[in-house]
């Protein structure tokens, strides 16, 4: 586990560019993500019933399934995924076309008309200039060769947000002040105003204090279990599959430690675990393994 000093520092420093962060403001709130997919694709969208983020397609033992730092289904079909990149690992289209096919498988139920298939959105909230052009926004098209004036409708729109361009003449004043508040955290109207609010709710809660230093224990477990390493590729995916479970029963078994040897409140505990697992069934099995042993 990270050293306190250290975590510490990292909290104070943290914006709304720490991608735990982002998850928490707009993977748990229906609203502000509705606000914020309405902003960068400058279109209107439905509700929300539930959102869930850093949501794992995991059905298959074999083959790659992302992870996904928020993820919604609103009530006018449409699958909604936004992403908060922060380096560039120079592999940002395949991974696009990676998760455009998760959320592709599904847009059609069994039996349905092809043309039932649901929208499906993607945004990539880039810390980089990905082609280098200073473009704010780079929307990416399927065209017919030798005739791009063509446009393919797959029922797809991705797109690629480019958080480091300095010229956003001509860009609606509401996707501005998004992208000035998330380079500068100054807001300047009544949506980046909500989103501040909790912004500084979650900076000044001490259970999202205490919940990231296991969620950066999770993350660094994924970030080697994601690293191919040589053998048999069915050995590969079991490990890291085991490997995340480990890293999440880590995290959870050093929260619940802790709060048993500095003799802390249950409901404190319960509310720090919630933030981070979310599962309460899973939550009660850890609970019982290491708080009432």
């Amino acid at each position: 586990m990270l050293a306190r000093s250290v975590l510490a520092k990292r909290w104070q420093q943290a914006t709304i560019k720490d991608n735990i962060i982002f998850n928490w403001i707009f993977g748990e709130n229906p609203t502000l993500f509705k606000g914020l997919v309405e902003r960068l694709f400058e279109t209107r969208v439905g509700n929300f019933e539930a959102l869930s983020s850093e949501r794992s397609f995991k059905d298959h033992r074999i083959f790659y399934r992302p992870r996904f730092d928020t993820y919604g289904e609103d009530d006018l079909d449409n699958i909604i995924n936004v992403e908060l990149q922060n380096e560039n690992h120079h592999d940002l289209e395949k991974r696009i076309a990676i998760y455009q096919a998760s959320l592709t498988q599904r847009a059609l139920l069994s039996g349905q008309s092809f043309n039932k298939r649901k929208q499906t959105l993607i945004a990539f909230l880039c810390d980089f200039d990905l082609y280098g052009r200073n473009r704010p926004v780079y929307k990416l098209k399927t065209t017919v060769e030798g005739q791009e004036d063509i446009l393919v409708d797959r029922g797809e729109t991705n797109v690629i947000f480019n958080l480091k361009a300095t010229d956003l003449a001509g860009l609606p004043a509401d996707y501005v002040a998004l992208v000035t508040y998330f380079n500068t955290g100054r807001a300047s109207d009544e949506f980046t105003a909500a989103v501040d609010q909790e912004f500084r709710r979650i900076k000044g809660n001490d259970t999202y204090y205490m919940s990231i230093e296991a969620i950066l224990t999770m993350e660094k477990a994924y970030a080697r279990q994601d690293g191919w390493d040589e053998g048999h590729v069915e050995g590969r995916a079991e490990g890291r599959t085991e490997g995340r479970d480990e890293a999440r029963e880590e995290a959870a078994k050093a929260l619940i430690e802790d709060a048993r040897q500095n003799h802390k409140n249950l409901t404190d505990l319960l509310a720090t675990l919630k933030v981070i697992f979310k599962d309460q069934a899973y939550i009660d099995k850890m609970l019982a393994k290491y708080y009432h042993e």
